[in-house]
């Protein structure tokens, strides 16, 4: 009878560990044969067909405390959330099934079905508990600003708007972990995989209990600590590595035998305008200036054709409504400046009342995707008789020099968020309103279009006409993996294994 008790202490015990989010030690066994489902080890060591994903082991897997992208990344498998983005960046249902939002509420039904990977089903109290971490996370904070508040109503979760948002269902892709587990180094998940110990390797398993919307062909994945290890790429061209996330203009890439997938992300590269300064107040000039930037020869030269361009303040591959093309027509700028009386002389300058029109343009000298880009910026005013002197700066002289005003035009770029929010510009404190007017045409027809008040292609067209700044792209990632690796559809950067259920050898 005591080793009865004794026994029955130690599974309680056991259990007690796991519902608490600590990472389990040893896979799961197939209840069919009793046998783990780890894969089997060659003589060389290697598990043969096995995916193997990099993650940093100095970093965390708590979704809201992790600081790189590839942990962020691993927990898009460990955690499922209320809506995931598609490859247009359109929110789809995933633990939620149903949003309905009225004026500044937005209330969210949730599946019934959905289960952690303790057998505890999804309730209202862990999407509360979920959002009150993510709203002060690092990793969340930006696209949560705009909700002020969550409550449980029922079986029912409702946000409270702090401004007008028809796309704030968009933003709501924050992880969900099981409650009294957000704080600890592993959260329970509901997500297609849980993580576990294997001796002194971390695997991840198929979560079959869990929300998974597809079946995983992949069964067990790897993870391999790279924190220590210098170069990425080099782990991945001799195989240590499945695959690999990059982005272009933070690595010097060489090529490596790979197949890529290009990655669309919402980092918007854009020419600021001062609105305040002379010639650049009337918007038939920040017109002209928008006509003259060659954006498909910027895109394919200074960021090596990894990026999209962009005409309109929106993403090319958003799905909600019909962007106007990127063309470039290079008889095009001349005439409009012509137009507006800014003649050339004989020597080929653009004068204005008898005066040579000179522009400064500032750049961070610290990037040099960037600073390539202004270098190609300043060539192609220049073919249309502006004098334009290219100023290099450190971030902070960079930044000092926008606040102060003294400067015509600057290359900026800003994350954007899924509701394609363009407060960063448009508000009076907005972090990217460097030289924008708050009570310009276009900042008034944002809030009616974010408020739903105007359809997207009405505020493109003021937006065209008022041209505040000048999109030039969208930046792209890099999704490398090995040839033997077959994957099927494309991939997102909010979620970079969303079509991981189509991953197989």
């Amino acid at each position: 009878m005591k080793k009865c008790c004794a026994l029955l202490l130690v599974l309680t015990m056991l259990l007690s560990l796991c519902a608490c989010g600590k990472t389990p030690d040893a896979p799961p066994t197939d209840p069919d044969t009793g046998n783990t489902t780890t894969p089997a080890v060659t003589e060389t060591g290697a598990a043969p067909h096995i995916v193997v994903l990099p993650y940093s082991a100095a970093d965390s897997l708590n979704p809201f405390e992790t600081k790189s992208t590839m942990n962020r990344d691993i927990c898009t498998l460990l955690y499922d959330s209320l809506v995931r983005l598609d490859e247009t960046f359109t929110p789809v249902p995933s633990l939620a099934t149903d949003l309905q939002q009225d004026g500044l509420t937005l209330t969210v039904s949730l599946r019934s079905d959905a289960q952690f990977t303790t057998g505890d089903l999804l309730q209202p109290r862990d999407v509360l508990c979920s959002f009150e971490r993510a709203k002060e996370s690092p990793c969340y904070e930006a696209r949560l600003a705009a909700v002020e508040s969550c409550a449980v109503s029922g079986e029912q979760v409702v946000f409270t708007l702090a401004q007008e948002n028809v796309r704030a269902a968009s933003c709501l892709d924050f992880p969900i972990v099981k409650f009294g587990t957000q704080e600890t180094e592993v959260p329970v998940g509901s997500g297609r995989y849980r993580l576990y110990h294997k001796d002194a390797d971390l695997y991840l398993e198929a979560n079959e209990a869990g929300s998974a919307r597809e079946e995983m062909e992949l069964k067990t994945l790897k993870l391999l600590d790279i924190s220590t290890r210098e170069n990425e790429l080099q782990l991945m061209q001799i195989g240590e590595m499945s695959a690999l996330f990059v982005d272009p203009t933070t690595l010097e890439r060489t090529k490596i035998f790979a197949v890529e997938e290009v990655v669309p992300l919402l980092n918007l590269v854009y020419l600021g305008l001062n609105s305040s300064r002379d010639h650049l107040q009337d918007p038939a000039f920040r017109r002209a200036i928008a006509a003259a930037i060659d954006k498909p020869t910027l895109v394919s030269t200074a960021y090596d054709g990894y990026a999209a361009a962009s005409d309109a303040p929106f993403h090319p591959l958003w799905g909600e409504s019909e962007l106007p093309d990127v063309t470039f027509d290079p008889q095009a700028a001349p005439g409009m400046f012509d137009l507006l009386g800014y003649g050339l002389n004989g020597s080929g300058q653009r004068l204005k009342d008898g005066e040579k029109v000179t522009l400064e343009l500032v750049c961070n000298s610290e990037n040099r995707v960037r600073m390539a880009c202004a270098e190609l910026i300043r060539r192609q005013l220049e073919s249309c008789g502006f004098t334009v002197n290219l100023s290099s700066l450190d971030y902070n002289s960079y930044l000092e020099r926008l606040a102060s005003g003294l400067y015509d035009l600057y290359v900026g770029e800003v994350k954007l968020t899924a509701d394609m929010d363009l407060s960063l510009f448009f508000a009076p404190d907005g972090a990217a309103g460097y030289g924008l007017l708050p009570d310009s045409a276009s900042a008034k027809a944002f809030y009616d279009w974010r408020a739903g008040a105007v359809e997207t292609n009405t505020f493109v067209q003021v937006f065209l006409q008022d041209q505040p700044f000048v999109p030039i792209c969208f930046r792209s990632g890099i999704l490398y993996h090995a040839k033997e690796l077959q994957m099927e559809g494309s991939v997102c950067e909010n979620d970079l294994f969303s079509n991981l259920y189509t991953w197989s050898y």
